[in-house]
């Protein structure tokens, strides 16, 4: 059974302690790569680095480039009703939400992959 988290930093401190971080990393530089979104994680990013570089990318994209943004949510199979359901008028907190459904939902390809590709 996939795990359920608080917040992004409990997340990513989660998958770091699994052992499964460089696949987060792998995972979500592909999917941001396959936009055309020109951001590169290294497993040298703390799981705070890599959280505040995400949300600070997507609330930049939300506000400069809707449409990559919009590709990068569909890339990465974030359904358009979850961030819908995302109540803030503050585009401080919602990049927030939203950088934690983009984590959620890549976790959840790497932890379905590792679980059963074995």
């Amino acid at each position: 059974m996939l795990p359920s988290y608080q917040n992004s930093i409990d997340l990513l401190t989660n998958i770091a302690s699994n052992k499964l971080y460089k696949q987060l990393i792998t995972q979500l530089n592909k999917d941001l790569s396959l936009v055309g979104v020109d951001l590169i994680f290294s497993e040298s990013n703390s799981p705070l680095q890599l959280k505040e570089t995400l949300q600070t990318s997507i609330k930049e994209l939300i506000l400069n480039d809707f449409s990559s943004y919009t590709n990068l949510l569909y890339r990465i199979d974030v359904s358009e009703k979850d961030t819908q359901n995302v109540e803030s008028a503050n585009i401080d907190v919602y990049a927030e939400s939203v950088t934690f459904l983009i984590l959620k939902r890549v976790w959840k390809k790497v932890w379905f992959r590792n679980k059963f590709s074995k």
